[in-house]
């Protein structure tokens, strides 16, 4: 990268930091200190508006690039899993480390490199909440699981699962059990009770944050996208503007095959799997969810085409999933484009 300052590399650990940086006359040179508040201010003074910043994604590097703006100079967040040239050494220490990112930087072009999009601000905060969201909700499957444990323990085996989700059905279901488990089963209850309002809570800013939003309420008029899907595609993808097509969207989220191609022979595996599991994961719902309702339109019966044909329900589901993430991105970075069903004559003739 082009510049006329240094060329910084920033090895981050949770306690301390190692800089190191090539001058215009390709001399090395650096330091190190704390990532504490201090040690950070610190740091920063130290920096000029013309130098280019190097760092592997953390959290810790979005936090300290949105301080560093104040600054003025270039940081680039390098995608870290896709760094082979710092993992595959067989000298590995920090300051190395440091040492291998402004090489990195000074040596190649912003388009040659592996950048992570910093997201803004309003991106970050519903990442955030999207992530807790379900965090929690895996806390409250954990809890679940152990209630359901403590009847099995007790001899209980009548009681299922899903007898266990609501709290009505439960305070009905837990007078059956007795000893050291009735006790028990009432601490977990109690954990699940606090889960399930933080739960409530959080699912009340979602649905805040998309009835605010007139992109998210536009991608919810796809079928099988509600509110938790459209804001973390909005959260992690944005209005769509740092991608050129829909299909550099799906390799973001990795949802498209591996490919292996050698002379005359093209091998398409599984998918990447590369891009954020959340919204992968939300998707794949969507799709299900789309596939089985009478508004499903083109896309169910794309589905209903190539399981018919032979294809796998797995790999039918993925490519609708994936055409999902199409779908998504055009109307967020349309504005005022709204999915619109094929009438069924339409898909007949097609």
């Amino acid at each position: 990268m082009q510049g006329n300052g240094r060329w910084i590399g920033l090895d981050l650990s949770k306690r301390t930091y190692e800089m190191r940086y090539f001058d215009q006359k390709g001399k090395v040179n650096g330091s190190g200190g704390l990532t504490t508040t201090a040690g950070r201010v610190k740091l920063y003074a130290t920096l000029k508006a013309e130098d280019i910043v190097a760092m592997e994604a953390n959290s810790l590097a979005f936090v300290m690039e949105r301080e560093m703006r104040v600054i003025g100079c270039t940081v680039v967040i390098l995608h870290a899993s896709q760094l082979s040239i710092i993992y595959a050494s067989t000298k590995k220490t920090d300051k190395e480390d440091a040492v291998k990112l402004a090489r990195l930087i000074k040596l190649y072009e912003k388009e040659d490199l592996p950048i992570v999009d910093v997201p803004t601000d309003t991106e970050w905060n519903r990442r955030k909440l999207v992530r807790e969201t379900k965090s929690l909700k895996e806390d409250r499957t954990r809890e679940i699981n152990r209630l359901h444990a403590l009847f099995v323990q007790c001899g209980i085996t009548t009681i299922t699962k899903s007898d266990l989700k609501r709290d009505t059905k439960r305070q009905h279901v837990l007078p059956q059990l007795f000893g050291y488990e009735a006790d028990q089963a009432k601490r977990v209850c109690e954990r699940l009770t606090v889960l399930e309002g933080h739960i409530q809570t959080l699912e009340g800013m979602i649905k805040k944050e998309c009835e605010e939003d007139e992109s998210i309420k536009r991608a919810q008029t796809i079928p099988g996208v509600g509110e938790k899907t459209a804001l973390a595609f909005a959260a992690y993808v944005g209005d769509g503007k740092r991608f050129s097509n829909g299909d550099q969207v799906a390799n973001y989220l990795g949802l498209v095959p591996r490919i292996d191609c050698s002379g005359t022979i093209n091998k398409y595996g599984h998918i990447t799997k590369q891009g954020n599991r959340v919204v992968r994961a939300l998707l794949y719902q969507a799709a299900w969810a789309l596939v089985r309702s009478k508004y499903g339109g083109a896309l169910q019966a794309k589905y209903f085409y190539m399981t018919g044909g032979g294809k796998g329900k797995k790999v039918s589901i993925t490519a609708i999933a994936r055409k999902m993430a199409k779908l998504l991105y055009l109307i967020m970075k349309n504005k005022g484009m709204e999915y619109k069903q094929l009438p069924a004559r339409v898909l007949q003739a097609g």
